[in-house]
């Protein structure tokens, strides 16, 4: 009796295996089709602006309102040497973070310390930039502006 309760439950095992499998499949493939129509989409709204200026307005740094002739080149380079420089700086303070709370912190001070820093990831970045913005743009043009002219 215990070897066909056995097999009954092996059977229904594999079920519920196959099943899980075929759901994870069906969303994976829900994730590349919801890619691919946000891809559509964009492509789909940058479409007039193509046609106005061509594909030559990714590669161009040109930007004169008179005579529309428009380039992204500028801002996209702008993009890509902000985001190495955050990760200039990002990277070695989080590796250093991380090696401090899981090497070099007491006991005492890993939980609140982690606590904190999970908080602080749980803030929207915007938040940070207006935080920079409002308190120091106004200490730099002050205090290291002058020094720098």
């Amino acid at each position: 009796m215990s070897d066909s309760l056995s097999a009954s439950q092996h059977r229904t095992q594999r079920l519920y295996d196959r099943l899980f499998q075929y759901s994870t499949q069906f969303f994976a493939f829900l994730v590349l089709a919801l890619l691919a129509g946000i891809i559509g989409s964009l492509i789909h709204g940058a479409m007039p602006s193509i046609k106005a200026f061509g594909f030559g307005f990714v590669f161009t740094a040109d930007w004169d309102p008179v005579t529309e002739k428009f380039g992204a080149l500028i801002p996209i380079y702008g993009t890509l040497v902000t985001s190495v420089i955050a990760l200039l700086i990002a990277i070695p303070v989080s590796f250093g973070i991380a090696m401090f709370l899981t090497e070099l912190a007491p006991a005492w001070l890993r939980r609140p310390l982690g606590i904190a820093v999970e908080l602080l990831a749980g803030i929207p970045s915007i938040i940070y930039g207006m935080w920079g913005l409002f308190i120091f743009a106004p200490f730099f043009s002050q205090n290291v502006q002058p020094w720098l002219n």
